[in-house]
């Protein structure tokens, strides 16, 4: 009760700090964005493709060991990480390419189909394997028409192979299990003696990857062009820049500690699906935030008409300061037991939560509301831009409207003077 009655009776002046913190908020901003487009973020399998696995070992083997095996069949030492403790044998493998062992898989595809019905019977013209989605392989072939019973036998000791007919005539499409078997089969054979049993799979196509997060940043753009318009709805214009920028600013500096940590640590902060989730969960957090304090303002605005804007702004931002301080802890708090206790996904969540609501609570004070100071600022150019410009008299004005046209139309207001009257 003491610290709320303490945050219930501040004067403090937010708005005269604007410039300084503003100047060290655009910095940071865009140190934020140039280190995303040079470094750029630790991307996850969700945005890049390719197949992750969760590999539990039934002896201690450390990641060095496996780190070793992994080179040897030409993965990169990168793309190992320990799961919990170092006594834990748990390794999670992100193998980023997804055609990796497609090679190989496709000369066995096709040894068997020569074994079978002749050298000269595959068309490699008509040919290809496809490895977006699974391992699928396309095989035109030569010759008459041949069965799919005969083609299936050819894979009866192959575990989840389909064989169905191609769009195309002489066409069989080979439906393969995918390329995850075929890297588990290699990091087998590279581990030698070491057994070990999968807990999970996750695949996801190169094409599939760039279409997700295609979406996932038309998603955050999508969600603030339609703040904007609330704001400017429910408010006024010159409140929706403010709330924008705000978020934009809260979702930038985000993205740029997670690209530094990412590269500090390349086991974790994963730029992923989650994340773009918990950046879209940043902007609702803040926005919320932000809306008590506008609101206040317009609340403030209306009962003191004779104060200034300055005033009104700083006035309005102590009065909500023990609600807004209040609501970014206790929120704190329940990240705080996600980032303890929860998973390695459910962590850098939580850990891309705490960056928002920490900068979302120090935007919506120093960057959105000052940021309407800035816009009656800037109302006087912006009414220049769109009113009409003043005359002296009629005949300036109708020179600049005629001016203004173009010469079919002066060559139509011509005519139409003529035909009102001709005498002229």
């Amino acid at each position: 009760m003491a610290i709320q009655d303490f945050l219930q009776d501040t004067n403090y002046d937010f708005v005269g700090k604007r410039r300084v913190l503003g100047f060290i908020s655009i910095v940071v901003v865009a140190t934020a964005w140039a280190l995303f487009f040079t470094v750029g973020p630790n991307w996850g399998i969700d945005f890049t493709g390719g197949t992750e696995l969760h590999l539990a070992f039934e002896e201690e083997v450390t990641i060095d060991e496996l780190r070793t095996s992994l080179r040897s069949i030409g993965l990169d030492d990168d793309s190992v990480q320990q799961v919990g403790g170092r006594k834990n044998s748990e390794y999670k493998i992100r193998v980023q390419d997804a055609t990796f062992g497609a090679e190989s898989l496709q000369v066995e595809v096709e040894a068997r189909l020569a074994a079978e019905f002749g050298e000269e019977w595959i068309d490699p013209e008509r040919t290809y394997f496809d490895a977006e989605v699974g391992a699928r392989m396309a095989v035109g072939y030569n010759g008459d028409e041949v069965s799919m019973s005969s083609v299936k036998a050819v894979f009866a000791d192959m575990d989840r192979v389909v064989v169905q007919r191609g769009r195309e005539e002489q066409e069989v499409v080979i439906q393969l299990p995918g390329l995850s078997a075929q890297i588990v089969d290699s990091i087998r054979d590279a581990m030698g003696e070491q057994t070990f049993e999968v807990l999970a799979t996750d695949s996801v196509g190169p094409k599939v990857g760039g279409d997700l997060r295609r979406q996932g940043f038309i998603s955050i753009m999508a969600t603030l062009a339609l703040v904007l318009l609330y704001i400017a709805f429910r408010f006024d214009l010159s409140f929706a820049p403010g709330a924008i920028i705000a978020l934009i600013h809260d979702v930038s500096i985000t993205v740029g500690i997670f690209v530094v940590l990412g590269h500090l640590f390349p086991d974790r902060f994963v730029f992923n699906l989650p994340i773009i989730g918990a950046l879209l969960t940043i902007v609702g957090y803040s926005l919320n935030d932000t809306i008590v304090i506008y609101d206040r303002i317009r609340e403030n605005r209306d009962r003191y008409r004779r104060h200034d804007t300055v005033e009104l702004i700083n006035t309005s931002v102590n009065e909500t300061l023990a609600r807004t301080i209040a609501t970014s802890v206790t929120t704190l708090f329940a990240m705080t037991a996600f980032l303890i206790y929860g998973g390695n996904v459910i962590q850098d969540f939580a850990s891309a939560m705490m960056c928002g609501i920490v900068f979302g609570t120090y935007s919506t004070v120093f960057v959105a509301s000052p940021m309407i100071l800035v816009m009656e600022d800037l109302q006087p150019y912006l009414r220049k831009l769109v009113a009409a410009p003043e005359y002296e008299n009629d005949e300036e004005a109708e020179a600049a409207s005629v001016a203004a046209m173009t010469q079919s139309q002066q060559r139509r207001v011509e005519r139409q003077k003529l035909a009102d009257d001709p005498a002229e």
